[in-house]
């Protein structure tokens, strides 16, 4: 058993890489509007964790066998994790900091276009992810059956980030007309889901 103070410091560490890489391609470091910043984390990890439960679910019918598994603190048979709502949470903090630069730099907003570039973030955020989780926590966060990326990621998974993105996107757009409301009900439904699961 992983110690809780290692996820903190780990989820934390990489908070600050977002963060750092963000202000990086901005050329200055990012302001953060917190009431934004906290929405894009809960909205990110509830649609996250409960994509993962779908998909991962409708997966292991179709072929047999999950496309992952969660090897810290799993839930729901492995399809994902308690340390998944913080990993999902640290993607949405970076959508909230690369949809700014993506705005304001290239005027990319086309739900299209940041669903696309969303597909293949996520598969070099997740492997950086659980292999830097190897490095520090002595262990992969998930563990991807395919080899197709060396079981840190899959390219199986493009379809899935890119309709993930056009949910994230869509979601996030109607949710910032009444963000406290929304992020105060994404963050119960997080916690429901996280306190039931077995």
């Amino acid at each position: 058993m992983i110690a809780i103070w290692k996820l903190i410091v780990f989820g934390l560490s990489w908070l600050v890489i977002v963060y750092l890489f963000n202000s990086l391609v901005a050329r200055k470091f990012k302001k953060i509007n917190v009431k934004l910043a906290a929405l894009y984390f809960v909205t990110v990890a509830l649609i996250g964790v409960f994509g993962e439960i779908f998909l991962d679910t409708f997966y292991n019918h179709a072929v047999g066998h999950p496309l992952w598994r969660y090897n810290i603190l799993p839930v729901q048979h492995g399809y994902t994790s308690k340390f998944a709502v913080g990993s999902w949470g640290i993607i949405g903090i970076y959508l909230y900091l690369m949809h700014d630069n993506l705005a304001n730099k290239w005027t990319i907003t086309k739900t299209r276009y940041l669903s696309l570039i969303f597909s293949v973030e996520a598969l070099v955020i997740e492997a950086l992810f659980t292999l830097s989780a190897k490095i520090f926590l002595g262990s992969y966060v998930y563990y991807y059956l395919p080899g197709d990326l060396w079981h840190v990621s899959s390219f199986q998974n493009i379809p899935f980030y890119f309709i993930c993105g056009v949910i994230i996107v869509q979601t996030v757009k109607r949710f910032k007309e009444d963000p406290y409301f929304f992020t105060v009900m994404s963050a119960c439904l997080i916690a429901v889901l996280i306190y039931i699961a077995k």
